[in-house]
């Protein structure tokens, strides 16, 4: 009687399961290299997309990303003088020339609507779930702030007649009349909203990866940092400063331009 050694498949030897292994990680990392060279393709074709090529929606909303600082600032230029910050010299310096009034703060509204509008298309940027929800409070409660701010600019227009046809002193007690709580609040919420919604936004886009985080501490210095420089260096340079600060919108504005359209789907 012979006896023979049991029959093993070359297959589960542990040289040719070692070798299976090996076949698989190798395959992965080939997937993986395919997938970023795809990736990378798109990029490079995104960006040599022609104009043509891209959705309008998101052009329309990067140049109203560009025009709202600049508007902004033209505001800022063109606002009247006032001797000090009361009530009284702030309603003189809003009669003594109607037409610099009414320039000053026609910029200002449109600069805060051109804002509103822009904010909310940013939140398309997103690629993916991170970052979508925070990218969408932001630019939610950026629009909204951006809004009432604009709505608050019929003051000047209201104050600027007031002082020219009541006397000084009538128009600042019409003007302080006003202040209930429901002005109160709007004016609180409105600034509260426009400066504190743009950090939020930036945040999110930054944790999706659309912009770097340093847009977000950055986002709310167009607000302080040019008051402050013009304070303390002269309007020009504070002129300069301001536009600098508005450098994550800028960026923003030139995502959505560059956005490219999403690929067509056939059925």
């Amino acid at each position: 009687m012979s006896i023979t050694a049991p029959h093993r498949n070359p297959a589960t030897t542990p040289a040719a399961r070692s070798a299976k292994q090996q076949a698989k990680q190798e395959a992965k990392q080939a997937a993986k290299a395919e997938r970023a060279m795809a990736r990378a393709q798109k990029r490079a074709g995104q960006d040599r997309m022609p104009a043509g090529h891209r959705p309008l929606l998101p052009r329309l909303a990067g140049g109203l990303l560009i025009a709202g600082p600049l508007l902004l600032t033209g505001g800022s230029l063109t606002s009247p003088p006032q001797d000090s910050g009361s009530n009284a010299d702030y309603i003189a310096s809003l009669a003594r020339d109607h037409g610099q009034t009414a320039l000053s703060a026609g910029l200002f509204h449109y600069g805060w609507i051109a804002i509103a509008l822009g904010v909310l298309a940013a939140a398309g940027l997103v690629p993916g779930r991170r970052g979508r929800a925070v990218t969408a409070i932001g630019a939610v409660l950026t629009a909204f702030g951006a809004i009432q701010m604009s709505g608050l600019l019929f003051n000047d227009w209201f104050l600027s007649a007031l002082g020219r046809y009541l006397p000084n002193g009538q128009a600042v007690q019409v003007f302080e009349g006003m202040g209930d709580a429901w002005i109160t609040s709007w004016l609180l919420s409105a600034q509260v909203l426009a400066l504190g919604g743009m950090p939020v936004l930036f945040a999110g886009l930054a944790r999706a990866g659309v912009v770097g985080w340093w847009t977000a501490p950055v986002a709310i210095t167009p607000f302080v940092a040019g008051v402050i420089v013009t304070s303390m260096a002269g309007p020009a340079v504070g002129l300069v400063v301001g536009l600098v600060c508005w450098a994550p919108v800028f960026l923003v504005a030139t995502r959505l331009i560059r956005r490219p359209a999403a690929p067509s789907v056939t059925v």
